[in-house]
């Protein structure tokens, strides 16, 4: 059986790649508006995260994994250090400003048939060709799932919000029981479809 990570909470107005304006509007936080689309305003995110997350990007939680307002995870230094000793693969750790939390990247992306992933597409670009939502999926059986049990995962269709693209997590039960046993505060596990 497969399992799609939950965080439980959400930073409320707690953007990665956005930052209130003088004017209280949510904007493109500076370092990154040289790759925002000058139609739809999305950037690369990708692209964004190899610059290094923004220095005035800071989580303050009690939990050792949260959702930003654009819905990328951030997970405690506890979270990576207990996640290396099991030796999990499949995740990459950018770690934040602050260092005690960092934003989770994935290091295997399943192939994915768009046709049977479930995605509801909306919106798309004329300049960039994103989508201004992509929603739903991906489902379990438009993926190719790893051969290992002990790898995170995540489609190589990212889903996509009004503000950014975003990736959805998928482990074995045999890493939800692991992971399960480690306690961490603010995750859960939805049965993938």
């Amino acid at each position: 059986m497969i399992y799609m990570i939950e965080p439980d909470d959400e930073l409320s107005d707690n953007w990665v790649f956005f930052e209130d304006d003088p004017n209280g509007l949510l904007v493109v936080r500076e370092e990154y508006r040289d790759l925002a689309c000058q139609c739809c305003g999305k950037i690369d995110e990708n692209v964004a995260i190899s610059r290094g997350p923004s220095p005035n990007f800071i989580v303050q939680a009690n939990s050792d994994i949260i959702a930003t307002s654009e819905g990328w995870i951030c997970v405690s230094a506890r979270f990576c250090e207990q996640i290396n000793k099991l030796e999990f693969g499949g995740l990459r750790f950018v770690s934040l400003a602050d260092s005690n939390f960092s934003i989770v990247m994935p290091d295997l992306l399943v192939e994915t048939d768009e046709s049977k992933a479930g995605f509801e597409n909306h919106n798309q670009c004329a300049s960039c060709g994103r989508f201004g939502e992509r929603i739903i999926g991906p489902f379990i059986e438009g993926m190719r799932l790893p051969t290992s049990d002990f790898t995170f995962f995540a489609s190589s269709i990212a889903n996509e919000n009004v503000k950014v693209s975003y990736y959805r997590f998928f482990v074995s039960e045999l890493m939800v029981e692991a992971i399960r046993r480690l306690e961490f505060a603010g995750i859960d596990f939805a049965e993938a479809m």
